[in-house]
């Protein structure tokens, strides 16, 4: 057993990852004529990476290069050719049918309830619940996911983003921890200011920020720095498709490339804690501690709550023979989350390893009282049983954990 990698999960792939831009289309407060979706792309000397390097650029063609460029890695083709003018036609015809709906709505919940109606029933698109852990390159691409009407909540987001700003609403990608969603503004009959966050990934149900800081627990610190419920530019979002592109990348075996991709995602958003946390996770399994340490320090003084940071950073100073400090972090770990099953299990492999069998034996047992599927502990007790020569106990754990019949 590894302490504090086989743990870990990469945050981007675990879930569906944000500064204010005005919007960019007809309907701007500030009456700026903006093109179509069609004729604003008409720059031949733009590639993706010119674009991606302004806070700001065409965010519908961005997202069709990028997947021109990167689907054809996965999508068992060799070449993946976007005819973007006609996509991109295509779009223009969809804004016009979101906008004509708009015309008919008087206030603020009438708009967002148009917006997600278009989404999900005009468009069809909807959560792909199969693909848990975001490993599936056609909900992350913009185009298959339009295609096959599958997402997560990054590409589900994007819908929302291009085609709402588009008809001239305020909608704003925003980072959860491991998790995007979109922000939508506006200004209700009375004049009263209506914000909500728009919940992509449930059928767009229309959710209060308090909602979210009960669930997710980040801390302040990292809403004043930038990283969670900040409105995202187009460069911030697309550091969160490098991440999402990078993490794909590393499930597929190609760990360097995953590396280099989650740095490109850096460059573009450099508080992306989770990103940072990911990279980490990634250096770690090919032996770069320092560089991986590096990385969780960072992203733990961005966000003091990111408990998975904690959890990563006790596994590599453990075994860099940093042990008290490992076990601070286990218990600070443990305090902020006391119902996941993650600390104990570490703290029983730390234990297991030190040779205290009953210590040991009590933390994996606790992991399982927290989580009874935790299959993991049940690996660990089948070894630990076999060690201290509990043979019938340890072909227990062994079945529960699918080991053996």
């Amino acid at each position: 057993m590894r302490p504090g990698f086989l743990l870990i999960t990469l945050v981007a792939l675990a879930g569906c990852a944000a500064q204010t831009r005005e919007p960019r289309y007809p309907g701007e407060p500030n009456g700026s004529t903006v093109q179509s979706t069609s004729e604003s792309t008409a720059r031949p000397g733009d590639n993706l990476e010119q674009m991606i390097e302004q806070e700001d650029f065409d965010l519908p063609r961005a997202l069709l290069l990028f997947s021109e460029k990167y689907y054809p890695e996965f999508g068992n083709v060799r070449e993946h050719e976007v005819d973007i003018p006609a996509k991109l036609k295509r779009f223009d015809a969809y804004v016009d049918q979101l906008k004509t709906a708009l015309h008919r709505d008087r206030s603020p919940r009438q708009r967002v309830r148009t917006l997600v109606d278009f989404i999900h029933i005009k468009l069809g698109l909807r959560f792909d619940q199969r693909d848990a852990g975001g490993e599936n390159p056609d909900n992350l691409f913009f185009d298959r996911v339009l295609q096959n009407r599958y997402g997560y909540c990054v590409s589900l987001s994007m819908a929302y983003l291009v085609f709402g700003q588009a008809a001239g609403l305020d909608v704003k990608g925003i980072r959860i921890p491991g998790h995007f969603v979109v922000a939508f503004k506006d200004t209700d009959t009375d004049g009263t200011p209506y914000e909500v966050i728009i919940e992509t990934t449930d059928f767009g149900d229309v959710r209060e920020e308090a909602w979210y800081w009960t669930k997710y627990r980040f801390s302040v610190t990292s809403v004043e720095n930038g990283i969670y419920l900040t409105s995202l530019n187009d460069r911030e979002i697309f550091g969160t498709l490098y991440n999402n592109l990078a993490g794909i990348t590393y499930v597929r075996g190609n760990h360097e490339i995953a590396i280099e991709r989650y740095t490109r995602a850096l460059e573009l958003a450099p508080n992306n804690a989770e990103c940072m946390y990911n990279r980490a996770i990634v250096l770690r399994g090919v032996d770069r501690d320092q560089e991986a340490l590096k990385d969780l320090n960072e992203a733990i003084r961005l966000d003091p709550n990111f408990t998975l940071a904690y959890i990563a950073r006790a596994g590599v100073l453990w075994e860099n023979g940093e042990r008290e400090p490992a076990r601070e972090d286990l218990l600070e770990a443990m305090r902020k989350r006391p119902e996941w099953p993650q600390p104990h299990m570490l703290d029983g492999m730390f234990l297991f390893e030190s040779g205290q069998l009953d210590e040991a034996r009590q933390a994996f047992l606790k992991a399982l009282e927290l989580d009874p599927e935790y299959k993991s502990a049940h690996v660990a007790l089948a070894e630990l049983e076999e060690k201290a020569g509990n043979t019938s106990k340890s072909r227990e754990h062994a079945k529960a954990a699918g080991i053996i019949e």
